[in-house]
């Protein structure tokens, strides 16, 4: 498409070239191409710093040379930007951790050797520029006089935050408007992308790719800042589309691989940990006290708890790696053995990422991280202010805040490994347990459905979970579920969840049935068929009691948007916002959805075998884990980060089982008198005709026939 101009536009074109205004020097187009034609020195940019990079000393005056061994894991990041294949370099990391060196010492090389090219370093504000230029860039070009000779004559091409280096400009600018418009650096450095401005912040790889998008494979770019912003945004956005390299060293005491910190996005992956001994009974200082004395890195495999110089040998043993390591790091494509080591090959990305934690410093201290941990852990505990404990995570660990889970040290791979231990099947229901609720989550073509039993302390145990997404039609052929489009597709749930009947542990021929089911009917797209499915199941006979004054089977609830709701309230509607009264037998509840989910990563917490304990079924997917963990509260509000409809549901299931009433006065579980819904059922053979599977549609007969079960077996 042609650049259309007006006659003004194409005069003015016309007389700069004419002047001269566009020709160029042909030495100096000569000279570029020479430049970037020729090969550089074959030297790495590791050696390259060893070799030659001066660095200021920690005393006033002293000058040292850069030594690897001070950080050894940030050797595989600057191998990594010598790799021809890597075109992005990500690296989460603590402060103090040596990060921003990496990416110093790949300039210092390209100064050096070449081949020069524009070079862009964003900061995140003005004063930080003003800083790293005074503290960083001045000393690199002080100290070392054969790259300080490198920069062009010429007024204006050696300021403190510009040089001029054989005709290419070696900038550091912070992240703002102006610096993100007309450039097109081939190395880009997005430092402390964290702390940018939000706009900014969310999408550093996007800031990247949009100044290098013409430049092909030759491109280069860097991020590197502690994981501030969680895990939806910043470093670790960008760091969850890389190669996702993680630190592997090998326990001094048995021998065992495992990582220093393994990430969310390595599961099942052994990863060593800062322990010490906590006393919540002693005073603040005696706590302090003990977790500075008591502070050490606890092996996986062995339970030993490591030293401050068994752990520093270890960082330095790792550089050679274990197994197929690649200068100590592990990535995608590859898989740790706890006595092999890394197994396999890194699979072919043209980003590399490395997640660096404070247990790989070797300048930390255990003894006081530990200390400072739980001297963050105290100011929690007495605030619920999470921002000094967010802060410590962040910057002296490099881990992600998540929350009260977190803070607990409960996640998907934690839960997953208690069901492998308590082993009790999918879909059975425990003989320690008294009764079943359910919970149905709506989507846009799907039900989530979580079925849970309880004891009459708040025990639970998460007997099933499943996602049903498609129903069979009369003619035969699966399709689709549509629940806001069509009614007929919620009669499902009274196959698949309503009337589902549970084998109880230890007693053939016994089941037990779903006492009470909650639907979120939040969703005004659904509303009016949550209501209209409600009705309908009334009139199928699914409540429990005499007709003459029922209780449903199925609740309706919908979520108050007050944090402050109780989980549930008082009493609940029998008519919608406008006064028109539901049908009989219909209700619906506006929650406490804040509360519930608050509560629910409570109790997953609990492993002390009290009340509010949970307890897993041992072949729920691992995604349906995950889900407990995508929606961390984090300053007193819950940040979605993913699929959650198992923190969801856990919270509708609670709902269900106040509805229920358990703790009511006229009920005594120890007796064995169990109310109507918590009363077992047996399963007994009958002629063909009158035979019924214990997933068949109850009818108005069934419901009576469990009710008359339920009153001659009252012994569970």
């Amino acid at each position: 498409m042609g650049l259309v101009l007006t006659p003004e536009s194409l005069a003015s074109e016309i007389a700069g070239l004419a002047s001269g205004k566009w020709l160029q020097e042909p030495a100096r187009l000569l000279a570029e191409a020479n430049d970037l034609l020729t090969p550089p020195e074959n030297i790495s940019t590791v050696d390259c710093a060893e070799e030659h990079r001066n660095l200021p000393g920690n005393e006033d005056g002293a000058v040292v040379r850069y030594d690897r061994m001070r950080t050894p894991y940030n050797v595989g990041p600057m191998n990594s930007l010598d790799n021809p294949a890597c075109q992005l370099m990500v690296m989460v990391k603590p402060s103090r951790s040596g990060g921003t060196t990496v990416a110093e010492n790949f300039v210092f090389k390209m100064i050096k050797y070449g081949p020069a090219a524009h070079v862009a370093w964003v900061l995140n504000s003005d004063e930080a520029v003003t800083d790293y230029c005074r503290n960083v860039v001045k000393p690199m070009f002080d100290l070392n006089d054969d790259i300080r000779a490198a920069i062009d004559e010429g007024r204006g091409n050696d300021t403190d935050g510009y040089k001029q280096i054989r005709g290419y400009p070696f900038e550091w600018l912070s992240a703002k408007d102006s610096t993100f418009r007309n450039r097109q650096p081939w190395f880009m450095v997005s430092d402390e992308t964290d702390a940018w401005a939000k706009k900014y912040a969310r999408t550093p790889r996007t800031q990247i790719e949009g100044r290098q998008k013409l430049l092909g494979n030759r491109r280069k770019g860097a991020i590197m800042s502690h994981p501030d912003l969680g895990y939806t945004s910043g470093v670790t956005a960008a760091y969850e589309d890389t190669s996702r390299g993680i630190f592997i060293m090998q326990c001094l005491e048995c021998l065992g691989y495992a990582a220093a910190f393994a990430t969310k996005f390595w599961r099942g992956v052994p990863q060593f940990k800062l322990d010490w001994t906590r006393s919540d009974s002693a005073s603040n200082d005696d706590r302090l006290d003990l977790a500075e004395r008591t502070g050490r890195m606890h092996c996986p495999h062995c339970g030993v708890g490591l030293t401050d110089e068994q752990r520093r040998q270890m960082v330095d043993k790792a550089l050679t790696g274990g197994g197929n390591a690649i200068d100590g790091w592990m990535h995608r494509g590859q898989t740790l053995d706890a006595l092999e080591g890394v197994i396999g090959e890194m699979e072919p990305n043209d980003a590399h990422g490395f997640w660096v934690h404070g247990l790989m410093l070797k300048s930390e201290d255990m003894g006081k991280l530990a200390r400072e941990y739980e001297a963050a852990l105290i100011d929690y505990e007495r605030t619920r202010d999470p921002s000094k404990l967010r802060e410590f995570l962040s910057k002296k660990l490099g881990e992600v805040f998540e929350g009260k889970a977190g803070i607990a040290g409960v996640n998907a791979s934690t839960l997953q490994e208690r069901a492998k231990e308590e082993g009790f099947s999918i879909g059975e229901f425990p003989a320690d347990a008294r009764f079943i609720t359910a919970a149905i989550d709506i989507g846009g073509g799907k039900f989530d459905v979580s079925f849970r039993a309880w004891d009459e302390e708040s025990r639970s145990w998460w007997l099933d979970r499943i996602t049903i997404r498609q129903r069979r039609w009369p003619d035969g052929t699966l399709r689709d579920v549509r629940p806001s489009e069509r009614i007929e597709d919620w009669d499902i749930l009274i196959d698949e969840v309503i009337s589902r009947r549970f084998a109880i542990e230890d007693r053939p021929g016994w089941v037990m049935p779903v006492a009470q089911v909650s639907i979120d009917a939040s969703d005004g797209n659904v509303t009016w068929k949550a209501r209209e499915f409600a009705a309908r199941c009334m009139a199928r006979g699914l409540f429990w009691g005499p007709r003459a004054k029922p209780w449903a089977i199925v609740q309706l609830i919908q979520g108050s948007p007050s944090a402050k709701a109780p989980i549930l309230p008082p009493k609940a509607r029998l008519a919608d916002a406008k006064g028109r009264r539901f049908p009989k037998g219909v209700q619906e509840w506006t929650v406490g959805a804040h509360k519930s989910k608050e509560q629910a990563l409570e109790r997953l917490a609990v492993t002390d075998g009290g009340p509010g304990q949970c307890f897993f079924a041992n072949a729920i997917a691992r995604n349906y884990f995950d889900e407990y963990f995508n929606e961390p509260l984090i300053d007193g509000k819950f940040v979605r980060q993913g699929p959650n409809e198992s923190l969801d549901l856990f919270g509708y299931e609670e709902m269900a089982r106040l509805m229920l009433k358990p703790d009511r006065k006229d009920i005594d579980w120890k007796s064995g008198k169990f109310p109507v819904w918590a009363t077992a059922i047996e399963i007994t053979e009958k002629p063909e005709e009158e035979h019924q599977k214990p997933t068949d549609k109850p009818a108005k007969a069934d419901i009576s026939r469990w009710t008359n079960l339920n009153s001659n077996n009252r012994k569970r």
